[in-house]
């Protein structure tokens, strides 16, 4: 497929979650051969708009301006009961954008920035009398600069550097920094729809053994109507996802992935309920789930694509480690239903 249909696909794209104070974005370098025109109908189906925007910034066009992607979005996860006594929930807000450009004939370069805010809210947790939250909202920004380099016309090199910040609100902010890299190789089938990415991520941990895992990115155009995709190319998890495009501007999505949230806390003495040493301080909060999620979008115009969407969490875990790395509290929640509406924009 030709480049400057690509360029008109790049303007579709990517997801959301929460926010409070201030931001930091995390920019990711991307960019890549042409993939199979098919992937256009994908990038217009109802994928998260962070998914979105990165998978289009591994793409090229024959124009070396700016292209810029942008998204926004709420979510919202009701009360749900854990197994060490009490209640959760949360919101998540979020928001980022993707400026991406062509260097030269064979170099491409993407800046991706992303930042979420977790509030959480604990019920019946009590401690000496009265209720107690292990911790409040958290901060998410991540930066993820790379550089992709076409070897053929099916295969490209990337890679670059990886840095997060995450953190309870006034955590030390040198202490809820992770930092790292990313390596893999890119390979495209024009005349099947089909682009895959595999590498590594290699990301230093918060009081934790330095993290490599998978670095994976695929979108197939099966046919005019199906498309399916896999996400795993940051710290928070990855997803597959099968999408069906009617009605022209419609998609239906059905999606099973992973979450994890893994954070500073701030230097609060509050005491937690459970054994010694149940004082927290500046210690590490922890959250992992199962996710499934049905989606349904709508693009309303070449430009904007609204998304609404909803699921449950599976077999949903909260931990919960002072500043020594001692466990307070490591509890099951049970499954939980969430959803949420995210909106997409491309200039």
């Amino acid at each position: 497929m030709r480049r400057d249909v690509l360029a008109n696909n790049i303007a579709r794209c990517r997801t959301a979650c929460p926010a409070s104070a201030v931001g930091i974005l995390l920019l990711l370098l991307t960019a890549g051969p042409a993939i199979a025109q098919g992937n256009a109908a994908s990038r217009a189906s109802g994928s998260p708009a962070e998914d979105r925007s990165r998978s289009a910034s591994l793409q090229r066009s024959e124009e070396s301006a700016w292209r810029v992607g942008a998204y926004t979005g709420f979510q919202y996860q009701g009360d749900t009961d854990l197994d060490a006594g009490g209640e959760v929930e949360y919101w998540m807000v979020s928001g980022g954008a993707d400026f991406s450009r062509n260097l030269g004939e064979r170099f491409g370069v993407s800046l991706y920035g992303d930042y979420r805010a977790i509030g959480y809210d604990f019920d019946d947790i009590t401690s000496g009398g009265s209720n107690v939250d292990p911790w409040e909202t958290v901060h998410v920004f991540r930066l993820m600069p790379l550089l992709s380099f076409e070897l053929t016309d099916q295969w490209l090199l990337v890679g670059g550097p990886v840095g997060e910040f995450s953190g309870e609100e006034e955590a030390d902010f040198a202490d809820s920094l992770r930092g790292g890299g990313v390596f893999g190789f890119g390979y495209t089938t024009r005349d099947k729809g089909l682009f895959l990415a595999l590498g590594i991520i290699a990301l230093t941990e918060i009081e934790k053994d330095t993290r490599i895992q998978p670095f994976v990115l695929a979108d197939w155009k099966i046919n005019d109507s199906f498309a399916f995709e896999i996400r795993a190319d940051t710290s928070r998890g990855g997803e597959v996802r099968l999408t069906y495009s009617f009605l022209e501007k419609f998609s239906f999505g059905a999606t099973i992935g992973y979450r994890q949230e893994l954070f500073r806390l701030n230097d609060d003495d509050r005491n937690i309920p459970g054994p010694p040493p149940s004082v927290r301080g500046d210690g590490v909060g922890e959250e992992t789930a199962t996710v499934a999620t049905l989606r349904l979008a709508y693009q309303i115009n070449d430009r904007i694509l609204l998304e609404g969407y909803g699921g449950t969490t599976i077999d949903g875990e909260l931990r919960l480690e002072n500043e020594d790395g001692n466990k307070i509290i490591t509890s099951d929640y049970d499954d939980a239903g969430y959803g949420g509406l995210n909106l997409r924009f491309a200039f």
